[in-house]
């Protein structure tokens, strides 16, 4: 199964929530019933270590996953302001200002059946933002 490529672009100085909805096999929604979501931000593919931010499946809009629309596969991913300050880079960190950070992201949706996980990965640009909120 091929990985569906999905740029992510986030702010430092802005609250990342973002939606997306997930279709199937058949190109219907993906029912995500019974299915556990899990989202890691990395510097690099295969970085060892833990990664720089973690998003498990949450029922809230906190740092996480969470499934808005399970028969209709729909889901927001939310990463705080300051989860995103706090990632390297940015003119404190050696990186020129006005320019973006880019780190790679992937996207498991673990399914009953069949076993085989779906994903999307893909880069995750953060921008340095301009206002201060």
């Amino acid at each position: 199964m091929d990985t569906p490529t999905v740029p992510l672009t986030a702010a430092r100085n802005l609250d990342l929530r973002e939606d997306y909805g997930f279709l199937d096999e058949d190109d219907g929604p993906l029912n995500l019933t019974g299915c556990t979501l899990k989202m890691e931000v990395r510097l690099y593919g295969a970085q060892p270590g833990a990664a720089l931010i973690s998003l498990p499946q949450v029922t809230s809009d906190i740092l996480g996953i969470r499934v808005t629309d399970a028969a209709n596969g729909l889901i927001r991913i939310f990463i705080p302001k300051a989860d995103l300050t706090a990632l390297p880079g940015g003119p404190a960190n050696g990186t020129e200002p006005n320019q973006p950070d880019v780190f790679v992201y992937d996207l498991l949706i673990d399914r009953p059946s069949p076993l085989e996980p779906l994903a999307m990965a893909g880069t995750f640009t953060v921008s340095p933002g301009v206002t201060v909120l």
